[in-house]
């Protein structure tokens, strides 16, 4: 369940932003809910062995990102795949090309009538494939027509199982390519910093977002807030179902979540280069082929799915979509793929570092030793940073002093 922690405007962002991909005024009302409650100011926490180069790069607007199915809290249980949704749309597609095709052959051949049953059926594709076969085979032998039928039944599989592996395979890499960041709000509460910086011995780095711009803008569009929970979530544990992928990194996972401890991350999808698509082709072509000669998904292909329904004859695409994810979700075609996948996966590092901006101000935490500052405050001069060192009055209350 989510932790009562959660604002309820976060809540009501995540839903909508599960739930609405396809709904713009949706959409804008929770990116505009978003803007209205993000921070002025975000902090990154860094232990006392930061390196000066990796700093360096940070005072020069360089970000790093980890991949987020590698971090805390990543949940892709929670996410459906809306596999039939995904091939009606690319098969309508060919549909529409096979439908120009059959009316230049014969523009005669489908009445306006027979269009419009095509067009508003709930699987225009499918339609259109059994409705030319009953125009097709009313003159046919019965061989003919059972020969005609198998071809027309070995086609609509192809496509859909085609279609299938393609958006399974596809998902995959989404998400081996969608990277992270996080960032803690407020950040000056003392049990932030002793919580990410070892009992208040590390560094943490501030970004300032109160003035608009458009890198700002940019920046705040690929930021989301990270919805608390003790554990991770079942989808029974929502009252929707979720089929945005990105939803599985917004979550922050933390059996000992406090009320001060408020994390926004930055989502970046990371586009292959050219190089990059090179080498995944080349890795993909022998998963595909495994794929394909996979014993059950030849089962899937050499079986039919031709059914008789209220006296026409259909195509049962929902047993089709269930049976091949069935055998593409399981542990053992998983394990099958296993090493190959993996190897894909190193196409793109784990960890990649990216333009993001200057920041405003290094803080130094209240045990970080004196003595140490100094080459750091060097690079953040030249940076045109301010440092800070984090102090504590007589009566026990944390502030800050310029360095």
């Amino acid at each position: 369940m989510l932790n009562d922690n959660n604002e309820q405007w976060k809540v009501d962002f995540f839903k909508t932003y599960a739930t609405a991909q396809e709904d713009k005024d949706q959409l804008k009302e929770a990116t505009n809910l978003k803007f209205e409650h993000f921070p002025p100011v975000l902090g990154q926490y860094y232990p006392s062995d930061v390196s000066c180069d990796e700093l360096k790069n940070i005072f020069d607007g360089k970000l790093k990102l980890q991949k987020a199915k590698k971090m805390n809290g990543y949940n892709p249980s929670i996410v459906d795949i809306d596999y039939e949704k995904t091939i009606k749309t690319q098969l309508n597609v060919l549909m529409q090309n096979q439908m120009q095709k059959l009316n230049a052959e014969d523009p005669n051949f489908l009445s306006d009538e027979e269009e419009e049953i095509i067009n508003s059926a709930d699987f225009p594709f499918i339609k259109l494939m059994t409705l030319v076969y009953t125009k097709d085979t009313q003159d046919m032998t019965e061989d003919e027509q059972k020969q005609w039928k198998d071809y027309m039944n070995q086609f609509i599989t192809q496509q859909i199982v085609f279609s299938i592996i393609n958006m399974y395979f596809t998902m995959n890499l989404f998400e081996d390519n969608v990277f992270k960041c996080n960032f803690q709000t407020p950040y000056n509460k003392e049990e932030l910093w002793a919580k990410y910086t070892d009992n208040h011995n590390g560094i943490c780095i501030t970004y300032d977002f109160k003035e608009v711009s458009q890198k700002m803008l940019e920046i705040v569009e690929n930021m989301y807030p990270l919805l608390d929970v003790k554990e991770k979530l079942d989808k029974d544990d929502l009252d929707y179902e979720i089929y945005n992928m990105y939803c599985a990194s917004l979550f922050n996972e933390d059996k000992n979540i406090d009320e001060f401890d408020k994390q926004w991350t930055y989502l970046l999808y990371h586009k292959y280069t050219s190089t990059e698509y090179m080498m995944l082709d080349s890795l993909l072509e022998p998963i595909y082929t495994m794929t394909m000669e996979d014993e059950q998904i030849q089962k899937i292909i050499k079986n039919s799915y031709l059914e008789i329904e209220d006296g026409e004859l259909t195509y049962n695409h929902t047993k089709i979509i269930a049976d091949l994810a069935a055998v593409l979700e399981s542990s053992e075609f998983e394990a099958k793929i296993s090493d190959k996948i993996k190897e894909v996966h190193t196409i793109v590092a784990d960890e990649i570092e990216v333009d993001f901006i200057k920041p405003e101000a290094v803080y130094f935490a209240l045990n970080y030793p004196d003595d140490e500052i100094a080459e750091i405050k060097k690079l953040a001069d030249e940076a045109d940073i301010r440092v800070f060192k984090i102090k504590k009055t007589e009566d026990n209350k944390l502030f800050k002093a310029l360095v």
